[in-house]
């Protein structure tokens, strides 16, 4: 914190920002909650807005699929590169815009009392332990589980008739249901928004089951294309979207899933920590909105130099 303060001031931020940004790449959830140790209000907003995006270890599934499906075996360190970087640009450029907007205003001076060192005990850290977990389950644990439960039903119901199903496999009668259930019929009710974004129903349907947590999208799309298992059918899938997405799709889709809709348990423990839903509702839209006009610039400017 010391050490990134000076570089940190220069985008409006403290030097404490740094550590719950470098968390962020872990999980963005612990993430927003070791933005305590700032006490400027404004900095500590800023901050927690712009940590989703960091790229956190639940967008690697997303990655690990998606980068070997579309590029090269020469290229993917480098695409993966891309996207790490181009996410932490993009949340220094957030943290500049905010700072010179909405949350103006002086940034504090560095100022660190350092505690004495001692070693833990085994009954402080349970106590530890047990009272942030309980304070995260009575925070945000109420709130995630129901709006779970409303994603999972958006994906079950409405239920798809016997007629409908007859004669389908297993795994074809899965893809009719999903395709007939709410998030279904959402995601191709966008297909006409995020086709400029070189997306259709699949990737729509898929995203939408991303809103719970980043690394559904990868199941989603397994539902979607009649696989049983992601994991076991990783390069099979892959082969799918090889043929059905360019690889100038591909990398608008990686460039959304890395901006766009910060994940269930994000929006919750920011609307949380920051005592009102309309800076989780910001964020949430506010990411969105970016995401989508990133995909749209790469994809749209993609196809003019490809020709």
């Amino acid at each position: 914190a010391f050490l990134m303060d000076r570089w940190m001031h220069r985008i409006g931020l403290h030097g404490k920002s740094f550590i719950p940004m470098l968390i962020g790449f872990g999980c963005s959830v612990p993430a927003i909650m070791a933005t305590r140790i700032l006490e400027n209000r404004r900095n500590r907003l800023t901050t927690i807005l712009v940590i989703p995006l960091m790229s956190c270890g639940a967008r690697f599934p997303i990655y690990s699929l998606l980068i070997p499906a579309f590029f090269a075996v020469q290229y993917r360190p480098m695409v993966l590169l891309f996207l790490y970087l181009t996410g932490a640009a993009l949340a220094i450029g957030g943290a500049k815009l905010l700072r010179g907007t909405i949350f103006r205003g002086e940034t504090t001076p560095f100022v660190m009392e350092l505690p004495p060192y001692r070693m833990p005990t085994m009954t402080g850290l349970w106590l530890h332990t047990w009272t942030r977990g309980k304070q995260y389950l009575k925070k945000a644990g109420t709130v995630i589980l129901a709006i779970s439960i409303l994603m999972w039903a958006a994906t079950t119901f409405p239920r798809s008739s016997k007629e409908s199903l007859a004669g389908s496999s297993p795994s074809e009668a899965q893809v009719i249901r999903l395709e007939n259930s709410v998030a279904g019929r959402i995601g191709k009710a966008l297909e006409p928004w995020i086709q400029p974004l070189g997306f259709d129903w699949k990737v729509g349907t898929a995203l939408i089951g991303a809103s719970t947590a980043k690394e559904v999208f990868v199941s989603q799309l397994a539902i979607v294309y009649s696989l049983d298992d992601p994991d076991e059918t990783a390069d099979r899938l892959r082969n799918r979207l090889a043929e059905d997405y360019s690889p100038l799709q591909g990398l608008s889709i990686l460039l959304f899933c890395l901006i766009g809709t910060p994940c269930l348990a994000t929006v919750v423990i920011t609307a949380r920590e920051t005592g009102s839903w309309k800076w989780a509702a910001l964020q949430w839209g506010g990411l969105t909105f970016l995401a989508y006009i990133v995909s749209l610039l790469a994809f749209q400017v993609g196809q003019i130099i490809v020709g």
